[in-house]
């Protein structure tokens, strides 16, 4: 019988890449074009209708179903990751204490490279429409976007973890610049190290609480003083 493979080879991880993101790197770069050549704006990048969220609920989960479906070709083994998924006692306090340190980490950013102005958005931003389809897509992009960041980029050898580490900090930019380029590289550089940190640190390894905080970033923001600033 093939023995299991449990470190991924540099192909691996292009692939990988190339399904799970490819499509989101090419819409995400045609979108920064026209926000650059100010034919769209970024409220209305950002703003998202729950047919949106369904139908990049569904896209999302075919590619998610490739990715499993080549790991399944390569003979992988599994439970490198699912050992890594599990409840535990301070799962509530994980989850929230990760959200507050990227929130918070966020917004200063904010503060330092915008002054301020991003801190006064409007109501649609402050008050998300939250709605079955966001919770549903939300709780599927914490788990697709982490497993690969924190998943497949760190299942190599030890001596390659910091090159993987820095290609998952570019592909996290590369699809967040529908965004700006400022906050592309916020999220990529910024959050992708304080994910990365906090998951080699804390122990037991625990990836659930990087799901579910990344959940919470997608449903309310990535932001502690929008609000406070706001009332």
């Amino acid at each position: 019988m093939k023995e299991k493979l449990t470190f991924l080879k540099w192909f691996d991880i292009l692939i990988l890449t190339l399904i799970m993101f490819g499509e989101g790197i090419y819409n995400s770069t045609l979108q920064y074009i026209a926000l650059t050549n100010q034919t769209t704006t970024l409220e209305e990048n950002l703003t998202f209708s729950s047919f949106q969220n369904y139908q990049a609920l569904v896209i999302q989960s075919i590619w998610l179903l490739l990715a499993f479906l080549y790991l399944v070709f390569r003979n992988f083994d599994f439970s490198v990751w699912t050992r890594h998924i599990k409840l535990e006692k301070w799962l509530a306090v994980k989850v929230i204490s990760l959200f507050l340190i990227s929130a918070l980490a966020m917004d200063l950013y904010s503060l330092i490279s915008y002054n301020l102005s991003p801190l006064t958005p409007s109501l649609s931003q402050i008050f998300p429409k939250i709605d079955l389809s966001l919770l549903l897509y939300s709780l599927l992009n914490g788990f697709y976007e982490e497993i690969f960041f924190l998943g497949v980029c760190l299942t190599f050898k030890p001596q390659y973890i910091k090159w993987t580490f820095l290609y998952s900090l570019i592909i996290r930019c590369s699809f967040h610049t529908y965004q700006g380029l400022g906050n592309a590289l916020a999220l990529g550089l910024l959050l992708g190290s304080i994910f990365f940190i906090c998951y080699q640190k804390w122990k037991p390894q625990n990836l659930l609480p990087f799901f579910l905080a990344h959940a919470l970033a997608d449903i309310f923001g990535l932001t502690i003083l929008t609000y406070l600033f706001y009332y």
